[in-house]
């Protein structure tokens, strides 16, 4: 009886953890962050870091013939984090490495006046957001840093070297909430789907 009570509780448990998460797999693997998991990252904090993970290589996802998208949910030893990570193009299934431009700003609509160029006519440009899942807390966007991508038969590999902004923006205040990182780096793969 008692092991039916635990395996109740235990499957309300995850139903409940499902239920407030957004539409993405959850994380995989179990234990310490490792070489053989296909989502690897540090987050760098003042004094301290984390590494967050998934074992399973989740898939790509191309929005639009405009939009390239990685979503998944990562594991810690303090909590799940939610990895976002949009291109402003659509890469070859077969590419050398390219370095893709963090820039926030690059990946805002323009407007008809807008004279810089980007796009599929300019360099490539991307944007990171990590949030914490547990409970879900705001995102941190890196403001400046690279991603080095290639992919081999619609598998795609990613380096990431990301810096976040160690001031307040002038146009938003400064959150009340947790200490924001200060730098992410780490590796990703993924399948085109």
């Amino acid at each position: 009886m008692s092991l039916l009570v635990a395996g109740a509780v235990w499957g309300a448990t995850q139903l409940a953890d499902q239920l407030g998460a957004p539409g993405v797999p959850g994380a995989t693997g179990s234990g310490p962050c490792g070489p053989t998991d296909s989502v690897n990252i540090e987050l760098v904090y003042s004094g301290q870091s984390i590494h967050a993970c998934t074992h399973d290589r989740p898939a790509c996802t191309t929005q639009s013939s405009s939009r390239f998208t990685f979503d998944n949910q990562l594991r810690s030893s303090s909590r799940r984090y939610i990895l976002f990570i949009q291109f402003d193009r659509v890469f070859a299934a077969d590419m050398g490495a390219e370095a893709v431009q963090l820039d926030p700003a690059a990946m805002l609509p323009k407007g008809p006046t807008e004279s810089q160029v980007v796009g599929p006519a300019g360099p490539p440009h991307a944007i990171i957001q990590i949030t914490r899942r547990d409970p879900t807390d705001g995102g941190f966007t890196p403001d400046s840093g690279t991603i080095v991508l290639s992919s081999a038969h619609g598998i795609f590999t990613g380096a990431i070297d990301a810096n976040f902004s160690a001031g307040s923006r002038p146009d938003r205040p400064q959150p009340s909430g947790p200490e924001s990182p200060v730098r992410m780096t780490g590796s990703f793969t993924c399948a085109r789907s």
